[in-house]
């Protein structure tokens, strides 16, 4: 059984007086969101949870044309190897001091501090799983200090669990983040590790969405998508989004993204494929109806035909015919022989 669910089945929202519908919800915990004509199947849980972030949407921006490279020192995959990765991710501040001070490029900071000397530190806290993970707060040490201003208000206020989360999952659940931003300031963000840079997205749209000027990003690490020189969605990805039918209104009213020209390539390419998988199956499918309601139509006509055209017989009815005739035959061949015997 499904049910289209609407805007005004939820009480107490603000998403507005008009009702459109987000979710269509099946038996087994099962949901269908939609981008463009697409329907695509999403866990009960995440859908719920886009249902609550839908109203604290920051409004974010397009990147900027001149938005600089990611600065990072290493390869995610090096930093797991390190004997105080662990402890880090865990909540320990001292391990994680140990796997800053061991990896960061110090010239990288000191550079960085030099380019950008009244630009404001901003961090990537919040929880992960069931620790805090320390390392972005001691890499923002290390800007600390080289003599630049830290803010250690700014939060993540959500817990996005993407362990063993499927791709529309991790597209769907943002972060969301709250502290103070000066209007007019320009802030640099630090994350321990960039991948997608989905939640370096996430807290980019918040600082610009309360005046904030985002001007660089830097990590420890970087993942696939952070070692091109550029993580911003690229026209390519901006044409095959489109072209998929996903529009501004779609992002929106989930509350992924303000606008196509938020994204990060990481991001894009991510929604692009799992939109155009599930276009893929549909076409797949309804060509797999169509063709067997034709051979059943064909065989309909066939089956007319012969029925109807005199001096028809069909093919049980004339083997028949022919087993009795040569039972005849047989039988009157007995019968000469028993004669001419007699």
């Amino acid at each position: 059984m499904l049910r289209n669910l609407s805007i005004s089945d939820f009480e107490g929202s603000n998403f507005g007086s008009n009702s459109e519908v987000l979710f269509t919800f099946a038996e087994d915990n099962i949901a269908y969101m939609y981008f463009g004509n697409t329907p695509i199947q999403v866990d009960y849980d995440t859908a719920l949870y886009i249902l609550h972030q839908k109203d604290c949407m920051p409004k974010g921006n397009a990147w900027p044309e001149t938005f600089p490279s990611i600065v990072n020192h290493t390869s995610a995959a090096a930093a797991r190897k390190h004997p105080a990765f662990e402890a880090a991710k865990k909540g320990d501040f001292e391990a994680a001091l140990t796997l800053v001070n061991d990896l960061v490029k110090e010239e990288k900071v000191y550079d960085i501090a030099q380019t950008y000397p009244n630009a404001h530190i901003i961090y990537n806290h919040r929880m992960k799983g069931d620790g805090i993970n320390m390392i972005p707060a001691a890499y923002a040490a290390m800007f600390e200090a080289a003599g630049m201003q830290v803010e250690h208000n700014v939060v993540g206020i959500t817990n996005v669990s993407h362990t063993g989360a499927s791709d529309i999952s991790r597209i769907c659940k943002r972060m969301r983040y709250e502290g103070n931003i000066n209007q007019g300031t320009d802030y640099i963000l630090l994350d321990d590790f960039i991948t997608s840079g989905a939640e370096l997205r996430d807290l980019k749209d918040f600082v610009e969405s309360k005046g904030g000027h985002v001007v660089l990003i830097s990590t420890l690490g970087h993942g696939s998508y952070s070692k091109l020189s550029d993580i911003r969605i690229d026209v390519k990805y901006k044409e095959k989004l489109l072209n998929l039918g996903i529009t501004d209104k779609d992002l929106q009213k989930y509350g992924i993204a303000s606008k196509i020209d938020c994204l990060t390539l990481g991001e894009a390419a991510k929604l692009s494929r799992v939109v155009e998988c599930q276009t893929k199956k549909q076409f797949t499918s309804n060509r797999s109806g169509v063709q067997h309601l034709d051979q059943r139509e064909r065989d309909s006509q066939t089956m007319g035909r012969e029925i109807q055209e005199p001096g028809t017989v069909c093919k049980s009815e004339s083997s028949s015919k022919v087993h009795e005739e040569q039972s005849e035959t047989v039988m009157s061949k007995q019968v000469n022989h028993h004669k001419l015997r007699r």
